[in-house]
Protein backbone atom coordinates (compact mmCIF):
# COMPACT_ATOMS: atom_id res chain seq x y z
CA UNK A 1 0.00 0.00 0.00
CA UNK A 2 3.23 2.59 -0.35
CA UNK A 3 4.26 4.57 -3.43
CA UNK A 4 7.86 3.39 -2.49
CA UNK A 5 9.24 0.92 0.02
CA UNK A 6 9.27 1.42 3.53
CA UNK A 7 12.46 1.86 3.77
CA UNK A 8 13.19 4.26 1.24
CA UNK A 9 10.39 6.05 1.93
CA UNK A 10 10.72 9.90 3.50
CA UNK A 11 7.32 10.58 4.44
CA UNK A 12 5.13 7.88 6.82
CA UNK A 13 1.01 8.68 6.58
CA UNK A 14 -0.88 6.78 8.98
CA UNK A 15 -4.63 6.38 8.90
CA UNK A 16 -6.28 4.16 11.73
CA UNK A 17 -9.83 4.67 9.89
CA UNK A 18 -9.18 3.83 6.67
CA UNK A 19 -12.58 4.85 5.18
CA UNK A 20 -14.96 7.48 3.79
CA UNK A 21 -13.42 10.88 3.52
CA UNK A 22 -10.12 10.15 5.73
CA UNK A 23 -9.53 7.32 2.94
CA UNK A 24 -9.98 9.91 0.24
CA UNK A 25 -7.33 12.45 1.44
CA UNK A 26 -4.61 9.82 2.75
CA UNK A 27 -4.90 8.50 -0.80
CA UNK A 28 -4.52 11.13 -2.50
CA UNK A 29 -1.85 12.94 -0.36
CA UNK A 30 -0.35 9.20 -1.35
CA UNK A 31 -0.55 9.28 -5.10
CA UNK A 32 0.82 13.49 -5.17
CA UNK A 33 3.29 13.36 -2.84
CA UNK A 34 6.54 11.60 -3.25
CA UNK A 35 8.17 9.05 -1.64
CA UNK A 36 5.20 8.12 1.25
CA UNK A 37 4.83 5.04 2.94
CA UNK A 38 0.91 4.29 3.90
CA UNK A 39 -0.45 2.16 7.26
CA UNK A 40 -3.52 1.84 7.49
CA UNK A 41 -6.15 0.19 9.65
CA UNK A 42 -10.01 -0.92 8.20
CA UNK A 43 -12.93 1.94 8.63
CA UNK A 44 -14.47 0.18 11.43
CA UNK A 45 -15.34 0.45 14.96
CA UNK A 46 -13.83 4.21 15.50
CA UNK A 47 -13.97 4.00 19.30
CA UNK A 48 -11.73 1.15 19.66
CA UNK A 49 -9.60 2.86 16.51
CA UNK A 50 -8.99 5.90 18.49
CA UNK A 51 -8.34 4.25 22.27
CA UNK A 52 -6.04 1.31 20.86
CA UNK A 53 -4.74 1.82 17.62
CA UNK A 54 -1.53 3.87 19.14
CA UNK A 55 -0.59 -0.08 20.51
CA UNK A 56 -0.89 -1.86 16.86
CA UNK A 57 0.89 0.92 14.54
CA UNK A 58 3.93 1.00 16.98
CA UNK A 59 4.32 -3.17 16.31
CA UNK A 60 3.68 -2.70 12.52
CA UNK A 61 5.34 0.10 11.42
CA UNK A 62 8.62 0.18 9.83
CA UNK A 63 11.75 0.89 11.47
CA UNK A 64 13.42 3.24 8.92
CA UNK A 65 16.08 6.13 9.63
CA UNK A 66 14.80 7.91 6.47
CA UNK A 67 11.29 9.31 7.48
CA UNK A 68 11.44 12.97 7.52
CA UNK A 69 7.70 13.80 7.97
CA UNK A 70 4.91 11.61 9.80
CA UNK A 71 1.26 12.63 9.08
CA UNK A 72 -1.52 11.04 10.52
CA UNK A 73 -5.86 11.69 11.42
CA UNK A 74 -6.72 12.51 14.35
CA UNK A 75 -8.09 9.29 15.45
CA UNK A 76 -4.61 8.03 16.27
CA UNK A 77 -3.45 8.97 19.97
CA UNK A 78 -0.08 10.51 18.68
CA UNK A 79 1.44 11.02 22.17
CA UNK A 80 0.60 7.33 22.44
CA UNK A 81 2.67 5.98 19.22
CA UNK A 82 5.48 8.38 20.11
CA UNK A 83 5.98 7.22 23.45
CA UNK A 84 5.94 3.52 22.24
CA UNK A 85 7.81 4.44 19.50
CA UNK A 86 10.77 7.03 20.59
CA UNK A 87 12.16 6.35 16.74
CA UNK A 88 9.39 8.60 15.71
CA UNK A 89 9.88 11.22 17.79
CA UNK A 90 12.11 13.67 16.12
CA UNK A 91 10.12 13.42 12.52
CA UNK A 92 7.74 16.43 12.04
CA UNK A 93 4.92 15.03 13.15
CA UNK A 94 1.39 16.70 11.24
CA UNK A 95 -2.26 16.02 12.76
CA UNK A 96 -4.53 16.72 10.45
CA UNK A 97 -8.38 17.09 11.95
CA UNK A 98 -11.49 15.92 9.79
CA UNK A 99 -13.57 16.43 13.31
CA UNK A 100 -12.90 17.06 17.20
CA UNK A 101 -14.60 15.15 19.67
CA UNK A 102 -14.63 18.25 22.24
CA UNK A 103 -17.77 18.97 20.45
CA UNK A 104 -19.18 15.75 19.61
CA UNK A 105 -23.19 15.76 20.31
CA UNK A 106 -24.40 13.13 22.84
CA UNK A 107 -28.04 12.61 24.32
CA UNK A 108 -26.90 13.08 27.83
CA UNK A 109 -23.56 14.57 29.63
CA UNK A 110 -23.08 11.43 30.93
CA UNK A 111 -22.61 9.61 27.75
CA UNK A 112 -19.77 11.65 27.04
CA UNK A 113 -16.61 9.52 26.56
CA UNK A 114 -14.03 12.06 27.66
CA UNK A 115 -10.68 10.05 26.54
CA UNK A 116 -11.07 10.59 22.73
CA UNK A 117 -11.27 14.09 23.33
CA UNK A 118 -8.29 13.97 25.60
CA UNK A 119 -6.62 11.86 23.44
CA UNK A 120 -7.06 14.70 20.44
CA UNK A 121 -5.44 17.18 23.13
CA UNK A 122 -2.16 14.79 24.08
CA UNK A 123 -1.92 14.32 20.20
CA UNK A 124 -1.78 18.05 19.71
CA UNK A 125 0.35 18.61 22.11
CA UNK A 126 3.10 16.25 20.58
CA UNK A 127 2.76 17.30 17.22
CA UNK A 128 4.22 19.98 15.31
CA UNK A 129 1.62 21.10 13.03
CA UNK A 130 -2.21 20.59 13.81
CA UNK A 131 -4.50 21.49 10.48
CA UNK A 132 -8.15 21.50 10.62
CA UNK A 133 -10.33 20.96 7.52
CA UNK A 134 -12.30 24.49 8.59
CA UNK A 135 -11.83 27.57 10.48
CA UNK A 136 -15.04 26.29 12.62
CA UNK A 137 -13.48 22.73 13.45
CA UNK A 138 -10.30 24.85 14.97
CA UNK A 139 -11.97 27.66 16.64
CA UNK A 140 -14.45 25.07 18.08
CA UNK A 141 -11.47 22.88 18.97
CA UNK A 142 -9.77 25.91 21.00
CA UNK A 143 -12.33 27.49 22.50
CA UNK A 144 -14.11 24.19 24.11
CA UNK A 145 -10.51 23.06 25.77
CA UNK A 146 -11.19 24.59 28.92
CA UNK A 147 -14.62 23.79 29.84
CA UNK A 148 -13.79 20.09 28.12
CA UNK A 149 -10.92 20.07 30.98
CA UNK A 150 -12.92 21.21 33.69
CA UNK A 151 -14.14 18.26 34.45
CA UNK A 152 -11.55 17.13 35.68
CA UNK A 153 -12.34 16.91 39.15
CA UNK A 154 -9.08 18.19 41.02
CA UNK A 155 -5.14 19.54 39.30
CA UNK A 156 -6.87 20.62 36.17
CA UNK A 157 -3.76 21.61 33.64
CA UNK A 158 -3.86 25.55 32.17
CA UNK A 159 -3.62 27.20 29.30
CA UNK A 160 -3.56 24.06 27.31
CA UNK A 161 -5.33 26.01 24.35
CA UNK A 162 -2.20 28.70 24.27
CA UNK A 163 0.23 26.27 23.45
CA UNK A 164 -1.61 24.35 20.87
CA UNK A 165 -2.58 27.54 19.18
CA UNK A 166 0.96 28.95 17.67
CA UNK A 167 0.97 24.92 15.76
CA UNK A 168 -2.95 25.25 14.14
CA UNK A 169 -3.77 25.99 10.74
CA UNK A 170 -6.45 25.58 8.23
CA UNK A 171 -6.25 23.64 4.76
CA UNK A 172 -9.87 23.06 3.25
CA UNK A 173 -10.18 19.59 2.43
CA UNK A 174 -9.87 18.79 -1.08
CA UNK A 175 -12.15 17.08 -3.33
CA UNK A 176 -11.61 14.22 -5.71
CA UNK A 177 -10.53 14.77 -9.11
CA UNK A 178 -13.54 13.12 -10.20
CA UNK A 179 -15.65 15.97 -8.64
CA UNK A 180 -13.94 18.28 -10.08
CA UNK A 181 -14.24 16.73 -13.87
CA UNK A 182 -18.23 16.66 -13.19
CA UNK A 183 -18.22 20.32 -12.32
CA UNK A 184 -16.08 21.44 -15.46
CA UNK A 185 -18.81 19.60 -17.48
CA UNK A 186 -21.27 20.90 -16.14
CA UNK A 187 -20.38 24.58 -16.65
CA UNK A 188 -19.31 23.62 -20.08
CA UNK A 189 -22.49 22.59 -20.86
CA UNK A 190 -24.15 25.88 -19.11
CA UNK A 191 -21.96 27.59 -21.25
CA UNK A 192 -22.79 25.90 -24.28
CA UNK A 193 -26.42 25.87 -23.44
CA UNK A 194 -26.25 30.19 -22.92
CA UNK A 195 -24.82 30.39 -25.80
CA UNK A 196 -27.38 28.37 -28.12
CA UNK A 197 -29.63 30.59 -26.08
CA UNK A 198 -27.97 33.80 -27.61
CA UNK A 199 -27.83 32.38 -31.34
CA UNK A 200 -31.97 31.88 -31.20
CA UNK A 201 -32.33 35.24 -30.53
CA UNK A 202 -29.70 36.50 -33.14
CA UNK A 203 -31.68 33.87 -35.57
CA UNK A 204 -34.94 35.55 -34.78
CA UNK A 205 -33.41 38.39 -35.48
CA UNK A 206 -31.98 37.73 -39.07
CA UNK A 207 -35.28 35.83 -39.37
CA UNK A 208 -37.42 39.18 -38.71
CA UNK A 209 -34.95 41.42 -40.96
CA UNK A 210 -35.45 38.73 -44.08
CA UNK A 211 -38.88 38.72 -43.75
CA UNK A 212 -39.04 42.94 -43.55
CA UNK A 213 -37.19 42.72 -46.95
CA UNK A 214 -39.19 40.46 -48.82
CA UNK A 215 -42.27 42.54 -47.70
CA UNK A 216 -40.34 45.63 -48.78
CA UNK A 217 -39.34 43.92 -51.85
CA UNK A 218 -42.84 42.51 -52.50
CA UNK A 219 -44.85 45.66 -52.25
CA UNK A 220 -41.92 47.41 -54.55
CA UNK A 221 -42.66 45.37 -57.11
CA UNK A 222 -46.71 45.96 -56.78
CA UNK A 223 -45.68 49.70 -56.50
CA UNK A 224 -44.02 49.35 -60.32
CA UNK A 225 -47.00 47.45 -61.18
CA UNK A 226 -49.33 50.34 -60.40
CA UNK A 227 -47.85 52.24 -62.65
CA UNK A 228 -50.22 51.20 -65.25
CA UNK A 229 -52.82 52.13 -63.29
CA UNK A 230 -54.27 55.84 -63.55
CA UNK A 231 -52.34 58.77 -61.86
CA UNK A 232 -54.44 59.18 -58.86
CA UNK A 233 -54.64 55.29 -58.66
CA UNK A 234 -50.75 55.10 -58.56
CA UNK A 235 -50.64 58.39 -56.01
CA UNK A 236 -52.91 56.43 -54.01
CA UNK A 237 -51.64 52.80 -54.24
CA UNK A 238 -48.11 54.36 -53.65
CA UNK A 239 -49.32 56.00 -50.04
CA UNK A 240 -51.16 52.67 -48.95
CA UNK A 241 -48.21 50.60 -49.47
CA UNK A 242 -45.91 52.88 -48.10
CA UNK A 243 -47.77 52.82 -44.81
CA UNK A 244 -48.22 48.96 -45.22
CA UNK A 245 -44.33 48.87 -45.37
CA UNK A 246 -43.85 51.06 -42.39
CA UNK A 247 -46.54 49.12 -40.23
CA UNK A 248 -44.80 45.58 -41.75
CA UNK A 249 -41.15 47.19 -40.48
CA UNK A 250 -42.72 47.83 -37.10
CA UNK A 251 -44.30 44.00 -37.00
CA UNK A 252 -41.52 42.40 -37.62
CA UNK A 253 -39.23 44.69 -34.87
CA UNK A 254 -41.75 44.11 -32.15
CA UNK A 255 -41.97 40.44 -33.07
CA UNK A 256 -37.99 40.42 -32.92
CA UNK A 257 -38.75 41.99 -29.13
CA UNK A 258 -41.04 40.04 -28.10
CA UNK A 259 -39.02 36.66 -28.72
CA UNK A 260 -36.33 38.49 -26.71
CA UNK A 261 -38.90 39.19 -24.03
CA UNK A 262 -40.20 35.55 -23.99
CA UNK A 263 -36.83 34.08 -23.89
CA UNK A 264 -35.96 36.66 -20.76
CA UNK A 265 -39.12 35.50 -18.94
CA UNK A 266 -39.28 31.97 -19.20
CA UNK A 267 -35.76 32.16 -17.17
CA UNK A 268 -37.04 34.55 -15.10
CA UNK A 269 -40.79 32.91 -14.24
CA UNK A 270 -39.43 30.42 -11.42
CA UNK A 271 -38.87 33.30 -9.43
CA UNK A 272 -42.37 34.66 -9.95
CA UNK A 273 -43.79 31.20 -9.14
CA UNK A 274 -41.64 30.71 -6.07
CA UNK A 275 -42.44 34.58 -4.98
CA UNK A 276 -46.38 33.95 -5.20
CA UNK A 277 -46.64 31.67 -2.62
CA UNK A 278 -47.03 33.83 -0.30
CA UNK A 279 -48.34 31.03 2.29
CA UNK A 280 -44.78 29.52 2.64
CA UNK A 281 -43.54 33.54 3.17
CA UNK A 282 -41.69 32.54 7.04
CA UNK A 283 -38.72 31.96 5.07
CA UNK A 284 -37.20 34.16 2.20
CA UNK A 285 -34.95 32.60 -0.22
CA UNK A 286 -33.39 34.41 -2.77
CA UNK A 287 -33.47 31.99 -6.27
CA UNK A 288 -31.08 33.49 -8.91
CA UNK A 289 -32.25 31.53 -11.86
CA UNK A 290 -29.85 31.41 -14.95
CA UNK A 291 -29.91 28.70 -17.87
CA UNK A 292 -29.37 25.42 -16.98
CA UNK A 293 -30.93 23.15 -19.42
CA UNK A 294 -27.87 20.86 -19.52
CA UNK A 295 -28.36 20.03 -15.85
CA UNK A 296 -32.37 19.54 -16.75
CA UNK A 297 -31.15 17.46 -19.99
CA UNK A 298 -28.96 14.82 -17.83
CA UNK A 299 -31.16 14.57 -15.18
CA UNK A 300 -34.08 13.59 -17.44
CA UNK A 301 -32.19 11.36 -19.44
CA UNK A 302 -31.14 9.48 -16.19
CA UNK A 303 -34.46 9.32 -15.26
CA UNK A 304 -35.94 7.68 -18.12
CA UNK A 305 -33.01 4.85 -17.82
CA UNK A 306 -34.11 4.85 -14.29
CA UNK A 307 -38.03 4.08 -15.04
CA UNK A 308 -36.89 1.59 -17.44
CA UNK A 309 -34.93 0.09 -14.98
CA UNK A 310 -37.96 0.28 -12.19
CA UNK A 311 -40.31 -1.07 -14.95
CA UNK A 312 -38.26 -4.90 -15.51
CA UNK A 313 -37.38 -5.38 -11.80
CA UNK A 314 -39.36 -6.39 -8.75
CA UNK A 315 -41.08 -4.27 -6.31
CA UNK A 316 -41.18 -3.50 -2.68
CA UNK A 317 -38.36 -5.71 -1.68
CA UNK A 318 -37.50 -5.10 2.04
CA UNK A 319 -34.18 -5.27 3.30
CA UNK A 320 -32.63 -5.11 6.85
CA UNK A 321 -29.15 -3.44 6.71
CA UNK A 322 -26.97 -4.50 9.80
CA UNK A 323 -23.55 -3.32 10.62
CA UNK A 324 -22.06 -6.60 9.26
CA UNK A 325 -23.66 -6.52 6.02
CA UNK A 326 -23.96 -3.36 4.66
CA UNK A 327 -24.07 -3.33 0.58
CA UNK A 328 -25.61 -1.67 -1.92
CA UNK A 329 -29.10 -1.61 -2.06
CA UNK A 330 -30.09 -0.62 -5.94
CA UNK A 331 -33.25 -2.44 -6.44
CA UNK A 332 -36.27 -1.37 -7.24
CA UNK A 333 -38.14 0.53 -4.51
CA UNK A 334 -41.39 1.89 -6.38
CA UNK A 335 -44.77 -0.17 -6.58
CA UNK A 336 -45.68 -1.31 -9.97
CA UNK A 337 -48.43 1.06 -10.32
CA UNK A 338 -46.39 3.97 -9.92
CA UNK A 339 -46.78 6.62 -12.21
CA UNK A 340 -44.18 6.81 -15.53
CA UNK A 341 -41.50 9.05 -14.58
CA UNK A 342 -41.98 12.86 -16.25
CA UNK A 343 -39.20 13.82 -18.13
CA UNK A 344 -40.56 17.47 -18.28
CA UNK A 345 -38.33 19.54 -15.24
CA UNK A 346 -41.77 21.58 -14.50
CA UNK A 347 -43.99 18.27 -13.87
CA UNK A 348 -41.26 15.47 -13.27
CA UNK A 349 -41.49 15.12 -9.00
CA UNK A 350 -38.35 17.02 -7.31
CA UNK A 351 -35.72 14.30 -6.66
CA UNK A 352 -34.26 14.75 -2.61
CA UNK A 353 -31.04 12.81 -1.31
CA UNK A 354 -29.33 13.11 1.83
CA UNK A 355 -26.16 11.81 1.79
CA UNK A 356 -24.42 11.06 4.73
CA UNK A 357 -22.77 8.41 7.55
CA UNK A 358 -25.91 6.75 8.69
CA UNK A 359 -24.83 7.66 12.46
CA UNK A 360 -27.02 9.46 15.15
CA UNK A 361 -24.63 12.74 14.56
CA UNK A 362 -25.88 12.73 10.86
CA UNK A 363 -29.31 13.64 12.17
CA UNK A 364 -31.12 11.13 10.31
CA UNK A 365 -34.30 11.35 12.55
CA UNK A 366 -34.88 15.20 11.44
CA UNK A 367 -34.42 14.13 7.76
CA UNK A 368 -37.36 11.23 7.66
CA UNK A 369 -39.24 13.21 10.16
CA UNK A 370 -39.55 15.87 7.58
CA UNK A 371 -39.59 14.15 4.28
CA UNK A 372 -42.71 11.59 6.35
CA UNK A 373 -43.92 14.80 6.69
CA UNK A 374 -43.98 15.26 3.18
CA UNK A 375 -45.31 12.39 2.13
CA UNK A 376 -48.37 12.31 4.14
CA UNK A 377 -49.47 16.02 2.90
CA UNK A 378 -49.22 14.03 -0.57
CA UNK A 379 -46.16 16.03 -1.59
CA UNK A 380 -44.98 14.26 -4.84
CA UNK A 381 -40.88 13.71 -4.96
CA UNK A 382 -38.26 11.25 -4.96
CA UNK A 383 -35.84 10.00 -2.81
CA UNK A 384 -32.17 8.85 -2.76
CA UNK A 385 -30.75 7.51 0.64
CA UNK A 386 -27.37 7.07 0.17
CA UNK A 387 -24.10 6.74 2.87
CA UNK A 388 -22.30 4.46 5.20
CA UNK A 389 -22.96 2.54 8.37
CA UNK A 390 -20.37 1.78 10.30
CA UNK A 391 -21.06 0.90 13.65
CA UNK A 392 -24.11 1.73 15.20
CA UNK A 393 -27.55 0.36 13.59
CA UNK A 394 -30.32 2.72 13.51
CA UNK A 395 -34.13 1.43 13.45
CA UNK A 396 -35.10 4.79 11.86
CA UNK A 397 -33.40 3.94 8.55
CA UNK A 398 -35.41 0.60 7.97
CA UNK A 399 -38.61 2.13 9.91
CA UNK A 400 -38.39 4.82 7.31
CA UNK A 401 -37.83 3.02 4.64
CA UNK A 402 -41.09 1.10 4.86
CA UNK A 403 -43.04 4.11 4.79
CA UNK A 404 -41.49 6.10 1.88
CA UNK A 405 -41.35 3.03 -0.07
CA UNK A 406 -43.19 4.52 -3.41
CA UNK A 407 -40.87 7.76 -3.40
CA UNK A 408 -37.43 5.40 -3.17
CA UNK A 409 -35.08 5.55 -6.15
CA UNK A 410 -31.68 4.67 -4.09
CA UNK A 411 -31.02 3.49 -0.49
CA UNK A 412 -27.64 2.10 1.06
CA UNK A 413 -24.52 2.23 0.28
CA UNK A 414 -22.86 3.02 -3.46
CA UNK A 415 -18.88 1.91 -3.27
CA UNK A 416 -17.79 3.15 -6.48
CA UNK A 417 -17.49 6.89 -6.31
CA UNK A 418 -18.60 7.48 -10.45
CA UNK A 419 -21.92 5.87 -9.31
CA UNK A 420 -22.63 8.00 -6.21
CA UNK A 421 -21.55 11.06 -8.40
CA UNK A 422 -24.47 9.83 -10.97
CA UNK A 423 -27.29 9.71 -8.24
CA UNK A 424 -26.15 12.98 -7.17
CA UNK A 425 -26.56 14.35 -10.71
CA UNK A 426 -29.92 12.81 -10.83
CA UNK A 427 -31.02 14.87 -7.89
CA UNK A 428 -32.22 18.38 -7.42
CA UNK A 429 -32.00 19.03 -3.59
CA UNK A 430 -29.03 17.20 -1.29
CA UNK A 431 -30.02 17.90 2.59
CA UNK A 432 -28.01 18.07 5.70
CA UNK A 433 -29.22 17.72 8.96
CA UNK A 434 -25.98 16.88 11.00
CA UNK A 435 -25.62 17.59 14.64
CA UNK A 436 -21.77 17.11 14.18
CA UNK A 437 -20.14 18.70 10.56
CA UNK A 438 -16.55 20.33 10.54
CA UNK A 439 -16.30 20.42 6.53
CA UNK A 440 -19.53 18.40 4.95
CA UNK A 441 -17.95 17.06 1.53
CA UNK A 442 -20.67 15.03 0.50
CA UNK A 443 -22.80 18.34 0.43
CA UNK A 444 -19.96 19.87 -1.68
CA UNK A 445 -20.13 17.22 -3.92
CA UNK A 446 -23.72 17.53 -4.70
CA UNK A 447 -23.33 21.16 -5.20
CA UNK A 448 -20.63 20.28 -7.93
CA UNK A 449 -22.99 17.99 -9.58
CA UNK A 450 -25.79 20.57 -9.32
CA UNK A 451 -27.97 20.08 -6.37
CA UNK A 452 -29.27 22.83 -4.22
CA UNK A 453 -28.28 22.71 -1.01
CA UNK A 454 -30.50 22.92 2.15
CA UNK A 455 -27.92 22.66 5.59
CA UNK A 456 -28.72 23.97 9.34
CA UNK A 457 -27.85 27.59 10.25
CA UNK A 458 -24.84 26.15 12.63
CA UNK A 459 -21.59 24.32 12.64
CA UNK A 460 -19.59 24.25 9.36
CA UNK A 461 -22.40 25.45 7.23
CA UNK A 462 -22.19 29.12 7.74
CA UNK A 463 -18.68 29.18 6.68
CA UNK A 464 -19.45 27.91 3.49
CA UNK A 465 -23.12 28.41 2.11
CA UNK A 466 -24.66 31.65 2.00
CA UNK A 467 -27.50 32.29 3.91
CA UNK A 468 -30.21 31.47 1.13
CA UNK A 469 -29.34 27.84 1.93
CA UNK A 470 -29.57 27.86 5.52
CA UNK A 471 -32.41 26.82 7.30
CA UNK A 472 -32.46 27.36 11.58
CA UNK A 473 -35.69 24.68 12.35
CA UNK A 474 -37.25 21.94 11.16
CA UNK A 475 -40.21 23.57 9.79
CA UNK A 476 -38.60 26.16 7.99
CA UNK A 477 -36.75 22.88 6.11
CA UNK A 478 -40.13 21.50 5.69
CA UNK A 479 -41.92 24.22 3.86
CA UNK A 480 -38.77 25.02 1.72
CA UNK A 481 -38.81 21.35 0.51
CA UNK A 482 -42.62 21.57 0.12
CA UNK A 483 -42.30 24.70 -1.80
CA UNK A 484 -39.91 22.74 -4.34
CA UNK A 485 -41.84 19.83 -4.40
CA UNK A 486 -44.52 22.14 -5.86
CA UNK A 487 -42.32 23.75 -8.11
CA UNK A 488 -39.28 21.68 -9.20
CA UNK A 489 -38.47 23.97 -11.70
CA UNK A 490 -36.92 26.38 -9.35
CA UNK A 491 -34.10 24.31 -8.36
CA UNK A 492 -33.58 22.71 -10.80
CA UNK A 493 -33.08 26.17 -13.01
CA UNK A 494 -31.26 27.62 -10.48
CA UNK A 495 -27.06 28.17 -10.30
CA UNK A 496 -25.71 27.76 -6.94
CA UNK A 497 -23.81 30.63 -5.68
CA UNK A 498 -21.22 28.74 -4.33
CA UNK A 499 -17.62 28.70 -5.73
CA UNK A 500 -16.31 24.75 -5.42
CA UNK A 501 -13.25 25.28 -7.21
CA UNK A 502 -11.59 26.68 -4.13
CA UNK A 503 -12.08 22.90 -2.43
CA UNK A 504 -10.24 21.40 -5.69
CA UNK A 505 -7.02 19.83 -5.20
CA UNK A 506 -6.32 22.02 -7.88
CA UNK A 507 -6.44 24.85 -5.60
CA UNK A 508 -5.27 23.02 -2.08
CA UNK A 509 -2.13 21.13 -3.49
CA UNK A 510 0.23 23.92 -2.95
CA UNK A 511 -1.11 24.21 0.72
CA UNK A 512 -0.39 20.40 1.05
CA UNK A 513 2.96 19.95 -0.23
CA UNK A 514 3.85 23.25 1.57
CA UNK A 515 3.40 20.56 4.61
CA UNK A 516 5.53 17.98 3.32
CA UNK A 517 8.23 20.80 2.11
CA UNK A 518 7.67 20.61 -1.06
Amino acid sequence: MSSSSSCEAQNLLIEPFYGGSHKQLIDLIQKEIPECHLVTMTAKKWHWRSRVSALYLAQNIPFCTKYNVLFCSSVLNLAELVALRPDLASLKKIIYFHENQLVYPVREKKDRDIQHGYNQILSCLVADMVVFNSHYNLDSFLSSIGKFLHVIPDYRPKNIADQIKPKCQVIYFPLSDQVSLVTQRLSANQTLDSETSSNQVVSSESLSSSQTKDTETSLSNQIESSGRLSSNQTVDTETSLSNQIESSGRLSSNQTSDLETSLSNEIKSSERLSSNQTEDSETTFTYGCEDCESKSSNKQSYYQNQSNQNSSSQSNKHIRLSCEQMQVVQENCMQENTSVLHSDQKTRPLHIVWAHRWEHDKGPELFFEVVIHLHREGCQFYLSVLGEQFTDYLEVFENSRATLQDHILHWGYLPSKAQFLKVLESADVAVSTALHEFFGVSMLEAVSCGCYPLCPNRLVYPEIYPKQYLYNTSNQLFKTLRRFCRHPEVPRQHAVQIDVSKFSWEKRRSDFKTLFGF
